[in-house]
């Protein structure tokens, strides 16, 4: 195996989370992990596991694609909170992108308008709407929290994908592959293009809606529209 740095896909924006390591164009390693509830060091464990599948340490570890949201108020907060300490202690350079954003990049079906969906709990769902065109993937609309059935007036129109598919009863593609890979093969763009990642220091985890401690105390402590 050559010298060149991993990079890390990083997701635990939802009970099905995961990460990925890829060197280049190849992805080197992967673990699913079902998190019914989010533990830092559970995901530590797992990472080191993946490392040691291919005789790494973190060291090894050169960038991260960082799913920051929408998905558990909790487990986003924590997880934005790990990965940014791994970031800072080992100087990556990290690259966050939507739930959706990564979801919708391991599914590359042309023709079709694409929806990741995911449950947000009080009957509602939180997607947004993308296609694929000419080979790159295109955003339709801004992340969005609706009623399921607001959603469920979507169905034979739009392709449905993501966990929310199960969690909401909707019509839909799931189980997908990993959010993890598209967050990896996002922040593999962007390295390609010049981009040099986001300030660990400021990144914040991206909520489409307050969570109900922010409701209620009216204290913004997350990044929601």
């Amino acid at each position: 195996m050559s010298n060149r740095r991993l990079l890390l896909g990083w997701d635990t924006a939802t009970p099905s989370s995961g990460l990925v390591l890829m060197e280049g164009e190849e992805v080197l390693a992967a673990l699913d992990i079902h998190l019914d509830r989010f533990s830092t060091g559970k995901v530590f464990v797992a990472l080191d596991a993946l490392l040691k599948m291919i005789g790494k340490e973190r060291e090894a570890i050169g960038a991260m694609g960082l799913v920051r949201g929408p998905g558990s108020f909790t487990g986003i907060r924590l997880a934005v909170s790990a990965a940014k300490g791994l970031a800072l202690a080992l100087n990556l350079p990290i690259y966050p992108c939507t739930t959706t954003e990564a979801i919708a990049k391991v599914v590359p079906l042309k023709g079709q308008i694409i929806a990741p969906i995911l449950d947000a709990r009080r009957g509602q769902g939180y997607g947004a709407l993308f296609r694929w065109s000419e080979g790159r993937l295109e955003r339709l609309t801004a992340d969005m929290a609706m009623d399921v059935e607001r959603w469920r007036e979507a169905e034979g129109k739009v392709l449905f994908v993501g966990p929310g598919v199960r969690a909401l009863g909707l019509k839909g593609l799931y189980p997908t592959p990993l959010a993890a890979l598209g967050a990896a093969l996002l922040a593999q763009e962007r390295i390609e293009s010049g981009d040099e990642g986001a300030d660990p220091f400021s990144l914040s985890p991206l909520y489409i809606r307050p969570s109900d401690a922010e409701a209620s105390t009216g204290i913004k402590v997350s990044s929601w529209d």
